[in-house]
C-alpha cells in the first residue's frame, strides 16, 4: 500500500499533537519524515514515526513540550539548549534561526545541545537554498565511556560515536540542487536495522561483530566502521570527519565538557549553517555556474556497466518527483504501525492501494 505525502504530513502532525507536542513542533517533526520518504530515504521516513518519535515521547525519553532556549548569541551565531525535545523540531527551529541571522548579517550559525535524533539531515540543509543560501547541517553523538553499538575509532573495536552525519545543500539554476547527505560511517544504523527487519545480509566492510570480526549478519553488527572501512582504504578520513562533526555540534554547543557533570551520555547535538551567496557574487551568476559544473560532470563517459554519471542529490530528486505523483510506498510493518496509531489516537488515516 501507499500514502500520499500530504496525507502522511497531516496524519503525523495530528498524532504528535495528541501527545501534547505543540503544533509548530509537530509540523516540524512531520516535515523531515515526509521529505525523507519522498526522496527514497525510507530508513528515515514513515518507518520512524512510531518507534523513534511517538514511542519515545510516550515513555518520557523525549519531552513533548520542550522549550528551545538560546543560551548565548551574537548577530550571526547562537548556542542553544534543545531541552530534550524532538530533534526534528529542534532542527526546524535551529535552521530557521540560522537563516534569519544570515538574512541580516550574511552568515547564520547555530549549535544546539541536549537534543535527540535529527533524521534525514538533507531536509534541514535544503531549507536555506530557497533563500539563495548554502545550507549546512551536522548531527553528532559521542559516547565518552563507550557504547554497545556505534562507530569505533580507527584501530579500535570500541564504539565511541554515532554515525555522525553531515549534509550540504547548494542551489542550482535549471539543474537539480546539489545535495550531499551522508553518514561519516560507512553506513547509518537505520540501514542495518532495516536489513535485519527484511532478513537480508549486509555487505562485508560495513560492520564488525562484538568480537571485532567482519560480519554480514545485521543482527550481529555492533561496530560501525568509519567511511573508508579500513585504514588502507581511507577509514582515517571518515573518522576524522566524525570528529569534526562532533566539534561543530557537541563542543561548540556545550553538549560535551571534560567534567563528570558536563556530559550527557544519551543526548545528541546539532549544527545548522546558512551562508548567503551574495556575500561572494550575484546568486544568478553563481547558480548558472553550478549548472555548468553539473552538466560538465554529467557529460563524463560512464564506466562500463553503467548508463550515466549520477551526482549528489540526483536519485533523491528523481524519486521525489515520482513519489509525489504515485505516493509513498509502505511496508507491511509501516501499514500496521500507522493503523495502530490511527486507532489509538483517533486520527483518520488515508491509505492508497
Amino acid at each position: 500500500m501507499k500514502i500520499h505525502a500530504e496525507a502522511f504530513r497531516s496524519f503525523a502532525t495530528q498524532v504528535l499533537q495528541r501527545l501534547d507536542v505543540p503544533r509548530q513542533q509537530a509540523a516540524d517533526t512531520a516535515a523531515p519524515l515526509v521529505w525523507a520518504s519522498l526522496s527514497g530515504i525510507d530508513t528515515h521516513g514513515v518507518r520512524n514515526l512510531k518507534s523513534y518519535y511517538v514511542d519515545t515521547v510516550v515513555d518520557g525519553q523525549i519531552k513533548a513540550g520542550a522549550q528551545f532556549n538560546i543560551e548565548f548569541e551574537t548577530p550571526m551565531s547562537a548556542r542553544a539548549d534543545g531541552d530534550n525535545g524532538l530533534g526534528l523540531a529542534a532542527g526546524g527551529w535551529g535552521m530557521r534561526l540560522a537563516i534569519e541571522k544570515a538574512v541580516n548579517t550574511g552568515i547564520g550559525l547555530v549549535s544546539v545541545r541536549n537534543s535527540n535524533h535529527l533524521g534525514a539531515l538533507g531536509y534541514f540543509a535544503e531549507l536555506p537554498v530557497e533563500h539563495d543560501m548554502i545550507g549546512i547541517c551536522m548531527s553528532g553523538k559521542l559516547y565518552a565511556r563507550g557504547n554497545f553499538r556505534g562507530m569505533a575509532p580507527v584501530f579500535s573495536v570500541q564504539p565511541m560515536f554515532g554515525t555522525n552525519p553531515l549534509a550540504v545543500a547548494i542551489p542550482c539554476g535549471e539543474e537539480p540542487n546539489y545535495m550531499l547527505d551522508m553518514a561519516t560511517a560507512v553506513v547509518p544504523v537505520n540501514r542495518v536495522i532495516k536489513a535485519k527487519e527484511l532478513g537480508q545480509p549486509i555487505p562485508l566492510g560495513w560492520c564488525l561483530d562484538a568480537n571485532g570480526l567482519p560480519t554480514t549478519d545485521p543482527a550481529a553488527a555492533k561496530v560501525y566502521l568509519p567511511l573508508g572501512s579500513t585504514r588502507e582504504t581511507g577509514a582515517h578520513k571518515g573518522f576524522g570527519l566524525a570528529m569534526l562533526v562532533e566539534v561543530f555540534t557537541a563542543l561548540l554547543s556545550g553538549g560535551f565538557a571534560d567534567t563528570p557533570e558536563g556530559y550527557d551520555q544519551n543526548k545528541i547535538a546539532h549544527f545548522f549553517g546558512a551562508i548567503r551567496i551574495d556575500l561572494f557574487r550575484d546568486p544568478a551568476d553563481f547558480k548558472a555556474a553550478m549548472d555548468a559544473m553539473m552538466r560538465a560532470l554529467r557529460s563524463a563517459p560512464p564506466a562500463p556497466g553503467h548508463e550515466r554519471v549520477i551526482l549528489p542529490g540526483d536519485i533523491e530528486h528523481e524519486t521525489a518527483q515520482q513519489r509525489r505523483q504515485s505516493g509513498i510506498p509502505l511496508t507491511e510493518q509501516e501499514v500496521s504501525e500507522l493503523r495502530w496509531l490511527s486507532d489509538h489516537y483517533d486520527v483518520p488515516l488515508e491509505l492508497m492501494s
